[in-house]
């Protein structure tokens, strides 16, 4: 866009009453359009909270996006039955893009830790810069993958035992696959690719039987997996994986396998058990249905 036509038009004339938020005090803002952060400015709103106000309920609808100005937001899980604290964020981050982005129902809690201030931006703008501005799109999935896997870590049984600095490393390093509804994750009689862990979103575990009929065997959901089941030689899948929903999952291969067993042998040991469990449960389901193959 010419930068002439930007001076003319006002969008790069700083506003008092609409300037909260700058790419100084927000990094994700960084190399947003003079345009994107205007529609982000127009539909902003600063509050200023006291603490201990649950802002984002677990659960609800996703509504507008969440920018902390000064002070401490806690974000926080329900996990069997007691509600825990998954990370504390501080001034400069920004919440709510789970909502924002999957267009689910939030993933987790948001309280003011302390007595903040908040910036709050519509849904309908934030939507509006996503689809022109695909630097921000990128930086929020970013954080949203970050977020997801250690909330994952946090709350599986397998992995809670990682200290918070191991999870937290983990979460940067590791990538969340995303696979929108009807996608294919992988083909009964594929080479296995490794174990998919599902973070959010819902699988489909289909059989191809003899005689060519497509049985669905179940839907697997949040905290679950796929991929646990091959032939006796290991060279094929037992089933195929399909996204039934829009699905976040992490992909652990051999590489990653090997990481686990070298650095986290403990953890290494209950996540082989819950997989062999797991493959257990898939070949009980198979014989029940009189559809087994031959693993």
């Amino acid at each position: 866009m010419d930068q002439e036509f930007l001076d003319l038009s006002g969008i790069n004339t700083p506003r008092s009453s609409q300037a909260a938020l700058c790419a100084e005090d927000f990094p994700i803002l960084k190399d947003l359009s003079p345009l994107s952060l205007r529609i982000l400015n127009d539909a902003s709103r600063t509050m200023h909270v006291s603490k201990g106000v649950e802002l984002i309920h677990e659960g609800d609808a996703p509504h507008d996006l969440y920018f902390i100005k000064s002070g401490k937001m806690s974000i926080a899980k329900q996990h069997t039955q007691k509600v825990k604290i998954l990370a504390t964020l501080s001034k400069g981050e920004v919440y709510g893009e789970f909502g924002i982005l999957r267009q689910k129902s939030r993933f987790a809690s948001a309280y003011t830790a302390e007595a903040s201030e908040v910036i709050r931006v519509e849904l309908s703008a934030v939507q509006q810069v996503l689809d022109a501005d695909p630097h921000f799109k990128t930086a929020l999935n970013k954080l949203l993958s970050q977020r997801m896997l250690d909330s994952f870590f946090f709350s599986h049984p397998v992995f809670k035992s990682l200290p918070e600095d191991t999870r937290i490393q983990i979460s940067k390093d590791l990538p969340v696959h995303f696979y929108s509804r009807n996608s294919r994750l992988f083909a009964q009689g594929e080479k296995p690719q490794g174990i998919f862990l599902v973070l959010s979103g819902e699988v489909e575990v289909h059989y191809l039987n003899r005689n060519r009929h497509d049985i669905l065997l179940e839907i697997r959901r949040d905290n679950d997996l796929v991929g646990e089941l091959a032939s006796k030689n290991g060279t094929s899948l037992a089933y195929s994986a399909i996204a039934a929903s829009d699905l976040d999952a992490l992909l652990l291969d051999n590489a990653a396998m090997k990481i686990m067993h070298d650095h986290h042998p403990e953890t290494f040991k209950k996540l082989e058990n819950y997989i062999n469990t797991r493959a257990s449960r898939t070949a009980e389901r198979l014989k029940e249905s009189n559809h087994q193959t031959d693993i």
